[in-house]
């Protein structure tokens, strides 16, 4: 997830630089790493198992947290958090590139009816040109 995370901001500097080969770079980076998500997702779960969530009554009465379910739930927190940090990354990319699309598509507006704006002289206002400068 942080390698997603980061392959995001690359692919959001590169749309910003207009750096083509980066943007594909990014892209393909950013396919690979979903596919090995959900590969992973059907291999594990984001809940703790109930067999380490909490060991035997300590002594004094206090359910005591075997290490290795800390380790578990600290881990579990933290890809819940990075989670929630590509989904934001994810939508500000979304937003970014839908500007982008819509700078494209006003560029090529322009572009395809410039042609109507300026027409190439005629021959005849060319030799008239000409004339006068003698």
């Amino acid at each position: 997830m942080r390698e997603l995370a980061g392959s995001l901001q690359r692919a959001q500097a590169a749309v910003l630089d207009c750096d083509i080969a980066q943007i594909n770079a990014q892209t393909i980076q950013q396919q690979r790493l979903c596919g090995e998500l959900r590969q992973l997702a059907g291999q594990c779960s984001l809940e703790p198992s109930s067999a380490h969530r909490v060991t035997p009554m300590h002594p004094a009465g206090v359910a005591t947290v075997a290490p290795f379910a800390q380790r578990q739930q600290a881990l579990l927190t933290e890809l819940r958090e990075t989670g929630k940090r590509v989904e934001r990354l994810n939508c500000d990319y979304a937003a970014l590139l839908r500007r982008a699309r819509r700078t494209v598509d006003i560029f090529c507006r322009v572009l395809a009816n410039s042609g109507v704006t300026y027409l190439p002289p005629t021959p005849q206002a060319r030799s008239a040109l000409q004339d006068s400068r003698g």
